[in-house]
């Protein structure tokens, strides 16, 4: 026989029966913990790894007054962002791993660290191989490398590093505001913004023994970080040693030198946008000084001061471009979007730009697209130079006080008044130019010729182009031109591939109407 229990009784019983849970998942999940405040086998992180046998140690939520030395592998496991914190106290480093050992950390903060004249204020990794994940590093002092530190093997997934600064503030050879590397680095689906230091304001990636370091970051952002010494470099990113950026932004940076990248060494930027950053010098969006390349990237609204290169700079070594969109980049020197010089001392530099668009920059100087000067090689194919401007009237689109520029299937075309070119560009062939002004003589060039673009706008692919418009006469008319075009699309479509960045493929169809007599 079955009864029901009165309706006072389930009321006063089920809050006892709540209570009874809770007190039980409580248990269970204190049981489960290595690491709280109280009530816990230990009450200190460091007491647990110097005395706890397990590979892995979780640590309650709460704040841990603690700077942590790590001389075993160990997997930390905290309970999230801004749950557990493991703060420095501003005497020494928040977490050093030391010796060829394996660490793993993750859902922690660490911050208020300070090594002093060392390395590495939030984390130091001196020759380990260390994974931080999903965790903060912030408000950390060091000479280098304020956030973190790596000389070994390191790897951040989902890590914001913000808010650390290198110590002493005036110190001037001081880098790595956020990261300092000199090891292995991967930085993945992470943040880097609003440090400060002499160089390098937001990553710096170093050497070690003259052994270069090796950086790799995928979607990550760069931004709002500071290089403050007189002639700083790299307000987001300084590279040295070799780095490849990803899917990536670098934003709103600032520095003398390359706002948003100062690149020594081996640099490769894919798919990614270079934007909105402010060099006091040279190079808003990208200084280079050795082997540079820039591939289905945006580099856009950046700006430079009297050393020119709103967009980007180089003054010696390799650079390409291949497949992106320099526009709307400002420059108090010449070149708007790009300056092209060559060092002194080093007497060497080439660049080669295809399948690109050159768009909308200006200057205050000389060359509003390109400004080519010393013995700077420049090679152009298949470019499309539009709507740059310069205060100086010749040469509103490119510039030429010396070196040697070429092109070939190349658009070079302003909208309003002053010259297209000031100097002479050696024609490769198939050139079309708005006026007469470039002095080409190749094959098959179209002088004093109007282009047909469209606006700059997006029209498929990872970067901004102008389409060609029904009727253009750089349609079907080219030569020998790359296997696609700036957005990827297959060339040739039609009977020859297009000039310019863009290949026009859409199919035109024609219509027939009938033919009536009219009585």
């Amino acid at each position: 026989m079955n009864r029901r229990l009165p309706l006072s009784f389930t009321l006063l019983f089920l809050p006892l029966l709540l209570a009874v849970s809770l007190i039980f998942v409580s248990q269970l999940h204190a049981g489960t913990t290595d690491v709280c405040p109280s009530g816990c086998t230990y009450s200190s992180i460091q007491t647990a790894i110097d005395n706890s046998l397990e590979d892995t140690l979780t640590i309650a939520a709460g704040t841990y007054l603690e700077n942590l030395y790590l001389s075993r592998s160990v997997n930390l496991v905290g309970a999230g962002l801004g749950l557990t914190i493991i703060d420095g106290q501003i005497t020494d480093t928040v977490v050093v791993v030391n010796g060829t050992v394996t660490v793993s950390i993750s859902g922690v903060t660490l911050r208020d660290g300070d090594a002093g004249s060392g390395n590495g204020g939030g984390l130091h990794n001196e020759v380990g191989v260390v994974t931080l994940s999903n965790s903060v590093v912030e408000n950390n002092l060091a000479r280098n490398g304020a956030g973190i530190s790596n000389s070994g093997t390191m790897t951040l997934i989902n890590v914001t590093v913000r808010s650390n600064s290198t110590n002493p503030a005036g110190c001037s050879d001081c880098v790595g505001g956020g990261v300092y590397n000199r090891g292995v680095m991967t930085i993945l689906n992470s943040a880097i913004h609003d440090n400060t230091a002499a160089s390098g304001g937001g990553i710096d990636n170093n050497l070690l023994a003259n052994v270069p370091g090796n950086l790799t970051a995928v979607n990550t952002t760069v931004y709002n970080n500071t290089a403050t010494s007189i002639s700083s470099q790299g307000g987001g990113i300084r590279n040295v040693g070799v780095m490849t950026l990803t899917g990536s932004q670098v934003r709103q940076n600032t520095a003398s030198i390359g706002a948003g990248f100062y690149n020594q060494g081996t640099l490769t930027v894919n798919s990614s946008s270079v934007h909105n950053n402010v060099a006091s010098g040279r190079g808003g969006g990208l200084h280079n000084e050795f082997t540079l390349a820039i591939n289905t990237s945006n580099i856009y609204s950046n700006q430079a001061g009297s050393g020119g290169g709103g967009g980007i700079s180089t003054e010696s070594g390799t650079v390409t471009l291949d497949q992106s969109a320099v526009y709307n980049n400002v420059a108090a020197g010449s070149g708007g979007g790009i300056v092209n010089n060559v060092d002194p001392v080093t007497g060497v530099n080439s660049f080669t730009i295809t399948n690109s668009t050159i768009s909308g920059n200006s200057t205050a100087g000389q060359g509003g697209g390109l400004r080519s000067a010393g013995s700077a090689v420049t090679d152009l194919t298949n470019v499309t130079f539009s709507n740059n401007t310069s205060t100086v009237v010749n040469g509103q689109s490119i510039s030429i006080l010396a070196g040697a520029v070429t092109a070939k299937n190349t658009i070079i075309a302003i909208s309003g008044s002053g010259t297209n070119c000031s100097g002479a560009i050696t024609s490769q062939g198939r050139n079309i130019v708005s006026d007469n002004t470039c002095q080409l003589a190749g094959t098959g060039d179209l002088k004093n010729t109007n282009p047909r673009l469209g606006v700059l706008q997006n029209n498929g692919g990872p970067t901004l182009t102008h389409a060609l418009l029904l009727g253009s006469p750089a349609i079907d008319s080219g030569s020998s031109c790359p296997s696609v075009d700036q957005r990827g699309v297959a060339r040739p479509f039609g009977s020859a591939c297009d000039r310019g960045a863009y290949e026009y493929n859409q199919v035109v169809q024609n219509v027939y109407l009938p033919f009536v007599v009219r009585p």
